[in-house]
């Protein structure tokens, strides 16, 4: 069976992604018989990460039922797999069976050097920041009314599974989440600081395991993801944990899937050495199957089929679990049944690193342009370009988007939302006032011809009384816009600006150029390529009008640019090949640009910005803000 490994490939707000279902699809095609779904949050308080799956409103049930069905098509058995953050939730005030034990304090910060030195210097500052912040919230324990409430909502998080269509539901009680906490010794303590007995600290999982199994049908499968070792202070032993099983079991609980380590002990260099042989949990898991009545399901680097039979055979367990294993070799079934070699996963924890990162899960066995479309594909899912925010700051505003430049920018599809925000003037302003209806009109018109009547742009006026740009940002963070529209003005700089200043957005400034339907793409060929083509290919690619032009200006071998655009075909799912234009660099790019633009009178400019630092941008400079302000009256469509 395909091990829980979380992904971060759902929607920033939760929902199953194409992502997302795509890749448990491709688990469920392997031949496993059964596919465990990774991390489904219960409440929106027990969120993990930024692309966390939720299954705590019947909203996400459609979705939810959509991925089911995908693992079903395969011949699989889909479990979802409910969890609850507890104080590693990713909220200002997260909950905990307990304050943060000062005695532990010194640990943690110990674990802190061990967890840094996993990751690249870039990140260790960010990374720190968020650790001590986080400690910092752990000042409370939870309620009863709390732990009520979070209990519930695994019940009702479980019957939103079954109304979805799984097979079985299992219960997160490892890596240092909710349930974890309530069972360790180290996280669970008195008011006093003091540890609690055995018998308190388990109250709340089964008290959790009762409601949801009161919540499903009766005979409906509830398994158990157990942590068998902690290696923390007074955390969780062998012994404690089997104990723990042998009442799971007496509860009704269907399987188990055991575990070692938290967030607190994983980066430990003793534990990453334990974890880093093959086939590490076969002792613990053969007494846990010992000890309880219940499936076991070996796990713990099971690396080749040879190491899956001897545990088997030796009654480590009763089923086979694929981790890591199994993303970096998804023909580890299919090569197990005919006798070929797998290819092994190496251990390098690029993945965790990744995920750790809120990266999204990728795996450096991967062919190279596949870990390029997973990156690609998952920064798109905290990009809401569907998601258009049109600034309409005067008169000439209206009369210059009231073009079919302006229409040509819009990646006008289904899903598509937009708002129309007017900066009017302060005080009265005939024109403004006299100009908005028919340009409402001609907007609503334009949905109409794309088909989007029922869902027709949002009109906004608010009053600009100081900074335009500020007005704007309040806007967009307040709507979650990915996409913005200005016009041009020459003597208004703050609109040129406000563009460059724009992180992760596709902003654009509509020129007055008569030939703006001859598109110039000058391409670096780098991730910013791979942002541009994709906006291109819901906006500019699906108009026939358009005659596209794509440039790279190359300084090294042609053969190799022409290989990469070969690459991008792959990553972007491209069928027939687009041309390229290779030109030679003549002084700076920037320059290179702006003269292809001029010469071949190109009426709209399309670039992605590379997102470089402040630092590399006063070392290196920045080709994009260079080439803005050497444009005239062309249209700009500026992706970051």
């Amino acid at each position: 069976m395909a091990l829980p490994v979380f992904s971060g490939y759902a929607r920033p707000d939760g929902r199953a992604s194409e992502l997302l279902i795509e890749h448990y699809t491709a688990l469920a095609q392997s031949g496993v018989a059964m596919v465990v779904v990774a991390n489904a949050a219960v409440a929106a308080d027990g969120v993990v990460a930024v692309n966390n799956l939720r299954v705590d409103a019947d909203e996400f049930i459609p979705g939810l039922a959509k991925l089911a069905r995908a693992i079903h098509s395969q011949g699989a058995a889909a479990v979802l797999q409910l969890n609850h953050g507890g104080r590693l939730a990713k909220t200002p005030q997260p909950l905990s069976p307990s304050a943060l034990d000062a005695a532990h304090f010194p640990f943690h910060v110990a674990r802190l050097k061990d967890f840094m030195n996993f990751f690249p210097l870039e990140h260790r500052f960010g990374l720190t920041r968020d650790f001590m912040q986080r400690v910092a919230a752990w000042t409370r324990s939870m309620t009863v009314g709390e732990m009520e409430a979070v209990a519930a909502a695994f019940g009702k998080a479980a019957a939103r599974a079954c109304t979805a269509g799984f097979d079985a539901v299992e219960l997160h009680g490892a890596t240092g989440y909710l349930l974890t906490q309530f069972l360790s010794g180290f996280t669970h303590k008195d008011p006093a600081g003091s540890p609690l007995a055995f018998e308190e600290r388990i109250r709340f999982p089964l008290q959790v395991v009762n409601e949801v199994k009161n919540r499903l049908p009766a005979g409906f499968p509830v398994g158990f993801r157990l942590l068998l070792r902690e290696w923390a202070p007074g955390g969780i032993d062998l012994g404690e944990a089997l104990s723990f099983a042998e009442r799971l079991a007496a509860e009704g609980v269907g399987y188990f899937s055991p575990s070692v380590a938290t967030y607190h002990s994983m980066f430990l260099p003793e534990v990453r050495a334990i974890t880093a042989r093959p086939g590490y949990l076969r002792e613990d898991s053969r007494a846990l199957k010992k000890s309880a009545p219940v499936p076991v399901i070996v796990s713990g680097r099971v690396l080749t089929p040879m190491l899956a039979e001897e545990l088997l055979t030796e009654g480590a367990g009763d089923l086979v679990g694929l981790g890591r294993v199994l993303r970096a070799d998804p023909l580890w079934v299919s090569k197990a049944r005919s006798g070929r070699r797998v290819r092994a996963c190496r251990n390098c924890n690029l993945c965790l690193r990744r995920v750790v990162l809120e990266q999204g899960f990728a795996c450096a066995r991967w062919p190279g342009w596949i870990q390029e479309r997973t990156d690609l594909e998952q920064r798109l899912l905290k990009r809401p370009t569907a998601r258009i925010l049109w600034v309409v700051a005067g008169t000439r505003d209206m009369e210059i988007m009231q073009t079919a430049a302006a229409a040509a920018v819009i990646p006008v599809q289904p899903g598509t939302a937009a708002t129309l925000l007017f900066l009017a003037p302060v005080g009265p302003n005939l024109g403004f006032d006299r100009d908005m209806p028919g340009f409402i009109a001609w907007i609503k018109a334009l949905w109409e011809r794309r088909g989007l009547g029922d869902a027709p742009p949002v009109c906004k006026v608010v009053t600009m009384q100081g900074n335009p740009e500020r007005l704007i940002d309040a806007e967009m963070e307040q709507g979650g816009f990915g996409a913005v529209i200005l016009a041009r003005n020459h003597l208004e700089l703050w609109r040129e600006r406000f563009l460059y200043q724009q992180r992760a957005k596709a902003v654009s400034l509509i020129g007055t150029h008569p030939r703006w339907s001859r598109v110039l793409v000058p391409l670096d060929l780098g991730l910013a390529s791979l942002f541009v083509l994709h906006h291109l290919r819901q906006s500019f690619m699906a108009r026939p009008e358009l005659q596209l032009d794509f440039l790279h200006v190359h300084q090294g071998e042609a053969p190799e640019a022409l290989k990469r655009w070969r690459d991008i075909h792959k990553i972007l799912g491209w069928g027939a090949p687009a041309q390229l234009r290779l030109v030679p660099r003549a002084g700076t790019v920037a320059a290179t640009i702006l003269g292809e633009l001029r010469d071949g009178d190109y009426g709209t400019l399309v670039m992605g910005k590379r997102g470089l630092s402040r630092i590399k941008q006063m070392l290196l400079g920045s080709v994009s803000s260079s080439v803005l302000q050497g444009l005239a009256n062309q249209t700009l469509l500026l992706i970051d």
